[in-house]
């Protein structure tokens, strides 16, 4: 029914705006931060290309199927689709991997300090800028073959092996679906090792801590805790979404049927997350 799919075209638009003000504010504060302090820590680094991350996401991915839900279903051609599906899967998957680093990275730095310990924390905050670049590269070329697969949705009558977003159609077959979960799913489980390491490392710390007075004590240790919720924070939002995702993947998938037409659960999980991102930096950096 056209009403329908108006609202769910309204709840998708409301969702991408409200994401990419959040992320475009995100991106400008720890601008004005850098050109403030006349530098950027590697923490805000990774955090500056996950948000760049999510805010290419939300207009590759929520604005097109807006559009689509709107009624303009004819704006672009096989190669504009191929283009975008191509983006959209790039940056869905630096999303996944650049929340892991920030885990993995957290978790590194609040590791108790020793010979080793230490001299790893150094080379990764110096080198975090050429680890960014890897995997930026490593993204764009595990998405390479996607985009070939790639159709406007009214050019397609055999719905079998096909990923849909409505607006275009992707032909997934098995092995490229499964890498895509197993990507995802690696990383996803190492965001989810690395953040129950966290929170046991300030568990001890907490224990440790108690009764001392110290004013920079104290500081440092709130410092450590507010990184480390937000990192959680996150960590647990993805693992959230991303179990309901492949849930739904995996249905799709063994039932060879698409559920399109029902209120379509991937799509609103992948816009939630990327849209709460800002939300929760916001609430636990103190510098924004």
């Amino acid at each position: 029914p056209w009403g329908l799919v108006t609202g769910r075209g309204a709840v998708y638009f409301v969702i991408t705006i409200i994401g990419i003000i959040g992320n475009v504010v995100t991106l400008t504060s720890f601008s004005h931060i850098a050109y403030q302090e006349r530098k950027i820590m590697a923490v805000e680094k990774i955090l500056v290309n996950l948000s760049g991350a999510n805010l290419i996401l939300l207009m590759t991915e929520g604005l097109p199927m807006s559009m689509y839900s709107f009624g303009l279903r004819h704006c672009f051609n096989d190669a504009c689709h191929e283009f975008i599906y191509y983006v959209k899967m790039t940056f869905r998957g630096l999303s996944v991997v650049l929340t892991c680093l920030l885990s993995c990275f957290q978790s590194i730095m609040l590791a108790p300090n020793g010979p080793k310990t230490a001299k790893l924390k150094m080379k990764l905050q110096v080198h975090i800028v050429p680890i960014l670049s890897l995997l930026f590269i490593f993204c764009i070329l595990f998405n390479v073959d996607m985009s070939v697969f790639c159709i406007s949705s009214y050019n397609i009558t055999v719905l079998e092996y096909t990923d849909t977003t409505e607006y275009c159609f992707a032909v997934m077959f098995d092995l490229m679906g499964y890498g895509v979960f197993a990507r995802d799913s690696l990383f996803v489980f190492l965001m989810a090792l690395a953040s129950f390491y966290i929170l046991l490392v300030l568990y001890r710390h907490g224990k440790q801590v108690q009764g001392i007075r110290s004013a920079e004590q104290n500081r440092k240790s709130t410092a450590e805790g507010q990184a480390a919720k937000m990192v959680v924070t996150l960590v647990s939002f993805y693992v959230t979404l991303f179990g309901i995702d492949n849930i739904v993947w995996f249905y799709k998938t063994f039932a060879y049927q698409l559920i399109s037409q029902e209120f379509d659960i991937r799509m609103l999980t992948s816009l939630l997350y990327v849209t709460l991102f800002p939300f929760v930096i916001v609430v636990f950096n103190k510098k924004i």
